[in-house]
């Protein structure tokens, strides 16, 4: 991998140890990228700590002027992608900017070497490693584990089946090497059941603060189809953000 994706801004858990960079590999798929998985989504609204805690892990080239109106955390397991089968959790943050609305992910990790280089090099997302058990199913916990932290989600009660389509409407803006700003808008169609989600987390407060433990409403799609295509990437955090993809 590429050097200068080593070391992307992300929370203190995603930094890559000398012997993860050890194993990854030189090159992984480029973009776009289509990948078919089941997943567990949820959602929180920050207060006062969690606001805090997002402000100390973001960069001010993602935030600034923005206001984070909601949390969102997945445990994902990809059935298909470039890359083969793997298992993911990601820690995401939804803002608003104006009438603009954008998500950033600061934490986000893979059981696949490969992903980690795909995710790094194609959108500048600092993909670290862990270990998964479990799968996203009703009734059954998924946990994702990595040196000093563990979340695990256990859907609870299985309700009402809707259709699910998110169409390239809001756009994913990461920091990518040497501070650039990179966009890209992923859509994704599927069948989902709206659920109540326990959440278990055990990190350190980067981490716990903004993504903590309790019941949340979400998710369980036994099978979605998601789309990444390459992204846009502004020369530096100066700028214009519209032409950054930032709510463009």
């Amino acid at each position: 991998m590429n050097s200068d994706f080593a070391d992307l801004p992300g929370t203190p858990e995603t930094a890559l140890r000398p012997e993860d960079l050890a194993t990854l590999p030189a090159t992984a798929p480029p973009a776009p990228w289509r990948v078919t998985a089941a997943a567990l989504l949820w959602t929180d609204r920050p207060d006062a700590r969690a606001r805090a805690a997002i402000d100390a892990v973001v960069p001010t080239e993602i935030s600034a002027g923005a206001t984070p109106i909601a949390t969102v955390g997945a445990l994902i397991r990809y059935l298909r992608s470039p890359v083969g089968s793997y298992r993911e959790v990601i820690g995401a943050v939804v803002y608003r900017r104006g009438a603009t609305v954008f998500t950033h992910i600061p934490f986000i990790a893979v059981d696949s070497a490969a992903s980690v280089v795909g995710g790094r090099t194609n959108w500048a997302l600092p993909k670290t490693l862990a270990s998964f058990d479990g799968q996203p199913a009703h009734g059954v916990s998924m946990a994702a584990t990595g040196g000093d932290w563990h979340v695990e989600a256990t859907p609870t009660s299985h309700r009402l089946m809707v259709p699910m389509l998110i169409p390239k409407l809001f756009a994913l803006v990461q920091l990518g090497p040497h501070r650039t700003v990179w966009s890209v808008r992923p859509s994704c169609y599927g069948v989902t059941w709206l659920d109540r989600i326990d959440v278990r987390m055990t990190a350190a407060p980067t981490l716990r603060d903004w993504f903590p433990s309790g019941i949340r409403r979400g998710i369980l799609s036994p099978l979605l189809t998601m789309f990444l295509s390459s992204p846009l990437n502004a020369r530096s955090p100066d700028v214009d953000r519209g032409d950054a993809g930032i709510g463009a």
